[in-house]
């Protein structure tokens, strides 16, 4: 294949797209079209196909269905779906049955896509080339068994394809790395914008620290208007089943469901966010067909600035909050969004403070920073040693008060027995001032 080009089938009904996508990448690859799974299917047993991409929704079958039916016959052709629709369901059925190496949402750039397109294709020569070596390898080890007299030179030819495994197995590790890292890129987009909070808010700050490239903690805001024309201002932070890849993961999951909860279903009350949450995580996961234990933990506050009241509902975090002097802490209710569920359905409850005689400074977080490890020694930060710190600081600007929180982390973590500790979870605070 090192003379020729690499072939890539691209199937999908709507022929502008077809045409468009040849005139893009004929000159990079030999492209073949076809605007149905059936004559895509016929393409592929012609032709020596590495990359196949296809429309998600099209009259005979969904492109998840028509890469399901591919995978037998050609295993090793990457797949990869380039659609218009991009919902959680589709997602996750591409990614469970179709094995799907990408998901583009259409309309695609050109550059971006060249970049996926080739480094499938790095993937598909990698994938062989790894084959083709631990058949060199077991080949490699019966000649050394029959030639006893060859021994050294069989075993300096071993030595020398393990040093070319291992350079592929880095060269993978540093496409993996690669790859997160874009989806990074794709977390922090879908984050709201730290201005729009401020804008919100008398004064505020956010602490987002996350372990790994990628994070399982997350942030989600939203201003909207009830029928009756109240402003209500929706914020909450959450801490999702574990970090890197799969709290990422299930962080895109919960960020598109509460979008869709405050959004489409015009639901603004607190608990009933919560309880509404919990129902479509359980539902998308299918938890109530599996023993599926992921979900999240989080505290969620809804600002009627009208009224000056903050409704408040958790989901195992609490809200800590300072006014007249006096630090407090309402906490949530003791079982999480999502996992798994017996007897009962599960209900969420909500609590209402008042500022319209003091101002109030709120915060929500995940167990990140009150769990890091540090100190003299070598212990957890404790949450009542989080509280004391933002009492200690809640009359300075929300910006100071970030700043000291972000030191004193930094500090502890450096000053363990056995030296610089490393992070152990995702790290979330966000505070805000109302008056």
């Amino acid at each position: 294949m090192s003379q020729e080009k690499y072939r890539i089938l691209y199937v999908d009904d709507e022929i502008d797209n077809l045409i468009i996508f040849k005139a893009a990448f004929r000159r990079y690859y030999e492209v073949f079209t076809s605007t149905s799974a059936r004559e895509g299917m016929d393409i592929l047993k012609s032709q020596d196909i590495q990359v196949l991409i296809t429309d998600q929704r099209m009259p005979e079958i969904t492109g998840v269905e028509f890469l399901e039916n591919v995978i037998p016959d050609y295993p090793e052709t990457i797949r990869m779906i380039l659609t218009g629709f991009s919902d959680v369901e589709a997602i996750i059925q591409a990614i469970n049955k179709g094995r799907v190496y990408q998901y583009i949402t259409k309309p695609w750039d050109t550059d971006e896509l060249k970049i996926t397109i080739d480094n499938a294709l790095e993937s598909y020569r990698l994938k062989n080339e790894n084959k083709k070596l631990i058949s060199d390898l077991k080949e490699a080890n019966q000649r050394l068994e029959g030639y006893a007299m060859d021994l050294e030179r069989k075993v300096e030819e071993r030595t020398t394809e393990i040093k070319r495994q291992k350079e592929i197995i880095e060269k993978k590790n540093d496409d993996i790395t690669a790859s997160i890292n874009y989806a990074k890129h794709i977390q922090r987009v879908v984050l709201p914008e730290e201005g729009r909070i401020a804008q919100a808010f008398q004064q505020s700050f956010i602490l987002f620290k996350p372990r790994d490239i990628v994070s399982g903690d997350f942030y989600w805001f939203q201003e909207k208007l009830t029928t009756d024309g109240k402003e209500k201002i929706i914020i909450t932070a959450v801490d999702c089943t574990g970090h890197g890849v799969p709290g990422a993961f299930m962080s895109l999951i919960a960020n598109e469901i509460l979008n869709e909860i405050v959004n489409e279903k015009g639901i603004l009350e607190a608990d009933k966010i919560l309880n509404e949450l919990h129902k479509s995580v359980r539902k998308v996961l299918k938890q109530d067909q599996s023993d599926n234990r992921d979900g999240m933990d989080m505290s969620l506050c809804v600002i009627d600035k009208e009224s000056k009241t903050i409704e408040f509902a958790g989901a195992k975090n609490s809200l800590i909050y300072v006014q007249n002097g006096v630090i407090n802490a309402i906490k949530g209710d003791k079982f999480p969004i999502g996992g798994l569920q017996h007897g009962a359905e599960r209900i969420f409850t909500k609590q209402v403070i008042s500022y319209t005689d003091a101002p109030v400074s709120c915060y929500i977080l995940s167990d990140g920073y009150q769990d890091q490890f540090g100190g003299a020694e070598n212990r957890k930060f404790h949450r009542h040693t989080l509280k004391e710190l933002l009492f200690q600081n809640h009359q300075l600007d929300m910006g100071e008060q970030k700043k000291v929180l972000e030191e004193t982390l930094k500090t502890w973590m450096k000053i363990g027995l056995v030296g610089e500790e490393h992070q152990v979870d995702d790290i979330l605070i966000i505070g805000f001032a109302l008056a």
